[in-house]
């Protein structure tokens, strides 16, 4: 069956209309295997590689990005937990392989007057999502617990209305995974607040109205991004981190049918992979599709600015 892209309109033009506010920063990429002892090795689950590279900066605003979207012009644009916005074009192969990354631009986020969101207060943003029906890019932060919405790239952020629990999250435990559909629908879930069955707490945004659901996850794993994927399905980032749990990471399907007013969010491991393979602080998640129609899912790992972690970007295909 051939995949139909949702048309997003005037929500792309309003984007691509920011890419002129920015200022340019210096970026170098080191592509990486998804197993380097083992080069050989191309897939991992359902995903099949499709290239990797660590990305670094000498610009002291580079690092701890939490959240990752596709934007015009081939562009991928993240957010940082210490608010800023970063635009960059990813280098591909002949064999459409990611092999390093160019154009980078650098802006603060802002608020609802165009004041940057200075410090993890204010500007800890943890998930960007564009609407496809309102235009826009959606941000959600946590500590100060809320979801901006921004015409455009480097322009305000206006507050949208969200269910009042999501202020009672912890600080560092607030909304990390952000899903929108073409119908309206929009899903919000929390890295670290419990329903009273021990399922991560969840919103979902549908019939003009929120609704709390649960998603559940198993073992040490905690969730940290989501995207719609064609058909309506749900794709979910997980990541394992922490002092004595190994870094790891894993991608899990929830079947569309379960994304509704009522019910519990589970879904199929498509992927788990930990060291020796290539994985860091996982935490961005964005869905393309090729131009062949498959579909490309972009991941991109939070560095909390240490000089023992890394900013790596991995491309992977579905099958």
């Amino acid at each position: 069956m051939r995949l139909v892209r949702p048309l997003f309109g005037a929500a792309l033009a309003l984007i691509a209309a920011g890419a002129a506010w920015a200022e340019t920063i210096a970026l170098s990429a080191e592509p990486i295997a998804l197993h380097p002892g083992q080069p050989e090795i191309q897939r991992v689950g359902k995903l099949v590689w499709m290239g990797g590279v660590q990305i670094a900066s000498p610009d002291r605003r580079f690092g701890g990005y939490s959240g990752l979207e596709t934007i015009p012009g081939g562009k991928l644009a993240a957010v940082s937990d210490t608010g800023h916005w970063l635009v960059f074009a990813p280098v591909r192969d002949a064999d459409g392989r990611l092999v390093g990354v160019e154009k980078g631009e650098i802006e603060p986020l802002k608020d609802e007057r165009a004041h940057p969101l200075s410090g993890k207060s204010r500007g800890d943003a943890e998930a960007l999502r564009r609407d496809p029906v309102q235009g826009g890019l959606l941000v959600a932060f946590e500590r100060d617990h809320r979801v901006l919405r921004y015409r455009t790239i480097g322009g305000p952020g206006a507050p949208i209305a969200v269910p009042g629990e999501i202020k009672s999250q912890p600080d560092n435990g607030g909304i990390e995974a952000m899903a929108l559909w073409p119908d309206g629908r929009m899903l919000l879930i929390s890295e670290q607040a419990r329903d009273a069955d021990g399922d991560h707490k969840a919103w979902l945004f549908a019939g003009n109205k929120w609704h709390a659901l649960g998603y559940a996850v198993g073992g040490e794993y905690l969730p940290t991004d989501a995207a719609a994927l064609p058909g309506d399905d749900l794709l979910v980032l997980e990541r394992r981190y922490g002092l004595i749990a190994p870094l790891g990471a894993r991608l899990v399907r929830v079947p569309a049918a379960q994304v509704k007013p009522t019910g519990r969010l589970h879904g199929e491991v498509l992927a788990e992979w930990g060291a020796p393979f290539s994985v860091d602080n996982m935490e961005g998640l964005a869905v393309a599709w090729d131009r062949n129609d498959a579909v490309l899912i972009w991941l991109i790992s939070d560095d909390n600015k240490s000089r023992i972690q890394r900013t790596l970007l991995m491309l992977f295909r579905l099958e």
